[in-house]
């Protein structure tokens, strides 16, 4: 049944926080004895224990969303290819972390009376704390979701390439005229003496970049289906002059499948359908693309560090962007107190009393 004191407060104005509440909830008003001698009637709550504490400082403006950003860019480059569930509650317990610093604990409601709210009002005589406060909650959630985009394309684009390398099976002495089924789970494969790339049968297929492919041949090959192919950018003709990697060496590193971002795989198999109607050949239903590589091992150490370097690069550019974003905010208040000083000049010598009142 409904207690006389939920009907009073249909909308729970004065309810202690829960997870997502003001962390004024837990701090009502109440009414505390007198320290001896005082007089009776002590003082109530928060606000005269002077418990309010000041709105967010330019090293939380910058720092917190810094540190959101750069744990959100790792977790999502480490553990999307892995388990994208990991990242991603990572991600939600930044979002809901930064609400422990959102209430000021000065909104009202209809009535007048002071209420524990989620987050301040932009109106009344304390919305020059409660912009501080707000650019703190959107930096801080802008951090969070530009550090799951960084970290999700270092991820797709490089992170990718070091598990497909290091998590795969290696094989050696592989025949070029094998069904790609064979080799379902190959992350290095080294081909026989007499398998080789075919550079004149390559294709370049373009859209934006140039998607290069060429098949890996037997010398012996009495199939016409082909199952590895090499790939490669930007490094051959629209057809032939193929020169993607070494092809003076006999092996590669397996191409990662495609991820939400980055969907390189898609336009190599339509390279590789091209080229395959051009020179008369089949495609193998289980197709294997390969980067043409001297050393697979050097190229999955070279990928990882590529993933964390795109990770701080970002890293970079988004601590340019929050300095940009604080300095003129916290530029824009310092014009407001100035000329709220000015128009008052209330007995105080300069304004740094008045921005102590403005600010809490």
């Amino acid at each position: 049944m409904t207690s006389q004191k939920d009907k009073n407060d249909p909308f729970e104005t004065h309810k202690k926080a829960g997870l997502f509440g003001s962390i004024w909830g837990a701090k009502q008003p109440v009414v505390k004895a007198a320290p001896p001698g005082a007089a009776a009637g002590g003082g109530k709550g928060y606000k005269a224990d002077k418990q309010k504490p000041d709105p967010p400082s330019f090293s939380k403006l910058f720092f917190f969303p810094m540190a959101f950003f750069i744990i959100t860019s790792l977790s999502f480059t480490v553990f999307w290819e892995l388990n994208q569930a990991v990242p991603v509650i990572i991600a939600m317990i930044m979002l809901s972390t930064v609400f422990d610093f959102s209430s000021l604990g000065d909104m009202k409601n209809s009535r007048g009376e002071e209420v524990n709210g989620l987050l301040p009002s932009l109106t009344g005589s304390g919305a020059m704390k409660a912009i501080r406060v707000w650019l703190h909650i959107v930096v801080a959630w802008l951090a969070v979701f530009l550090g799951a985009v960084t970290g999700m394309n270092a991820g797709e684009s490089y992170m990718s390439h070091f598990y497909a390398i290091s998590f795969g099976q290696e094989y050696e002495n592989v025949l070029a005229s094998t069904p790609g089924a064979a080799y379902a789970d190959a992350g290095k494969v080294f081909f026989a003496s007499s398998s080789h790339v075919e550079p004149e049968k390559s294709i370049g297929f373009k859209d934006k970049m140039v998607f290069c492919v060429a098949p890996v041949m037997d010398k012996n090959q009495k199939r016409k289906s082909v199952a590895f192919w090499a790939i490669g950018y930007d490094c051959c003709d629209a057809r032939g002059n193929f020169k993607c990697g070494d092809a003076k060496h006999h092996g590669g590193v397996r191409a990662p499948p495609d991820g939400l971002l980055v969907q390189d795989r898609v336009m190599f198999l339509k390279a590789v359908s091209q080229a395959a109607a051009v020179n008369n050949l089949e495609v193998d239903e289980d197709v294997i693309l390969l980067h043409w590589v001297k050393d697979p091992d050097a190229e999955a150490v070279a990928k990882f560090f590529s993933a964390l370097g795109a990770d701080f690069i970002g890293a970079g550019l988004f601590a340019l962007l929050v300095l940009i974003m604080t300095g003129g905010i916290l530029a824009a208040e310092h014009e407001f107190v100035e000329s709220a000083y000015a128009a008052s000049h209330g007995g105080k010598e300069d304004g740094t009393s008045l921005r102590a009142d403005i600010l809490g």
